[in-house]
C-alpha cells in the first residue's frame, strides 16, 4: 500500500497546528511542512532548534509526523555558491526535524533562458547537496516544475550526472500535463529517478490549463499509478491539492480517488 501524505502547499494560509489537525482529520498520518521565506505560518530557513522542536510536539500532540519538508532555492542563479549552501541549510533542519526528504527545485529559468552550461550548474549543484544530504541522513527530492525541468528527458538530463545516492526526483504528473509533456510518458523515461511524489490534476478552461483534484481533469491516472506502483517505488504519495478555499476537500478526494486505484 502507498504511504499517503499531505503536501503543505495548499495549506500555507494555516497555521502548523491548525494544519496538522487538518490532515488528521483527513486520515493522513504522514505531513510536509514548508520551509520558505514566503510561508511564514509554517517553518522559514531562519527557523531554530526550539522552532523545530515546537513543530515536533504540534505534530505528536496531533498524530502526525513531518516526513518531508519543501524548501525553495534557484541552481540557475549566478550566484550558485549561495544557493547550494541555501539547501545545505535546509538539509540540515530538515535532518534536525527527522524528516526524510528535503524538496528543492532545479532553477528558475525559462526555454528561453536555459543552455547546456545551465544543466551542467545545476546537475553539478546536485551533486554537492546530495553529498551533504547522505551524511545528514536525508534524501533530496528535485520538482519537476516546468522551464528546464519541463519534460522527463530533461529530468533525466539534469539527474543523470548525479552520483550521489540521495538526490532523485520529486515526480509531479501534473506539473508535467500543466506545460505540455504526457505524465505517464514522463513516467516511463523517469521511473529509476523517483525518491518522492507530488499528486494533483490539471483540467483546462479554454486553452489554460489550471490544476485540480486527482480524478478530475485531463489525466489518465490509471496506467500512472500501476505503473508507479508496479517500479516498487516505496516512496511518499504526497497529494498537493491547491486551491486554498476548498484545499480540504480536493485533498480528500484526490486521496480517495487514488486510493481506488492501489
Amino acid at each position: 500500500m502507498p504511504k499517503f501524505a499531505c503536501a503543505a502547499w495548499g495549506f500555507r494560509e494555516m497555521t502548523l497546528p491548525e494544519y496538522f489537525a487538518a490532515c488528521n482529520k483527513l486520515g493522513l498520518e504522514f505531513v510536509e511542512v514548508n520551509l520558505s521565506d514566503g510561508t511564514p505560518k509554517h517553518l522559514t530557513p531562519d527557523a531554530t532548534e526550539d522552532d523545530i522542536k515546537q513543530m515536533l510536539s504540534q505534530a505528536e500532540d496531533t498524530g502526525v509526523k513531518v516526513v518531508a519538508l519543501a524548501g525553495g532555492n534557484n541552481f540557475a542563479a549566478e550566484d550558485v555558491a549561495a544557493e547550494i549552501e541555501k539547501v545545505k541549510g535546509q538539509i540540515d533542519l530538515a535532518a534536525t526535524a527527522g524528516a526524510e526528504v528535503l524538496r528543492v527545485f532545479a532553477g528558475w529559468v525559462g526555454a528561453s533562458g536555459y543552455t547546456d552550461a545551465t544543466f551542467a550548474q545545476i546537475s553539478d549543484a546536485l551533486q554537492q547537496v546530495g553529498e551533504h544530504a547522505e551524511d545528514a541522513g536525508v534524501l533530496v527530492a528535485m520538482e519537476n516544475h516546468g522551464g528546464v525541468t519541463a519534460t522527463g528527458a530533461q529530468c533525466l538530463r539534469l539527474l543523470e550526472p548525479v552520483t550521489s545516492p540521495a538526490v532523485g526526483l520529486n515526480f509531479d504528473p501534473a506539473n508535467f500535463r500543466h506545460v505540455g509533456e504526457d505524465a505517464m510518458s514522463a513516467l516511463m523515461v523517469t521511473t529509476d529517478l523517483i525518491n518522492y511524489s507530488h499528486w494533483k490534476g490539471v483540467r483546462y478552461e479554454g486553452d489554460e490549463p489550471e490544476y485540480c483534484a486527482v480524478g478530475e481533469g485531463v489525466i489518465d491516472w490509471e496506467p500512472v499509478v500501476e505503473a508507479l506502483v508496479a517500479s516498487g517505488f516505496d516512496g511518499y504519495w504526497a497529494i498537493e491539492y491547491e486551491n486554498l478555499p476548498d484545499v480540504e476537500r480536493g485533498t480528500k478526494d484526490s486521496l480517495e480517488y487514488l486510493q481506488s486505484l492501489v
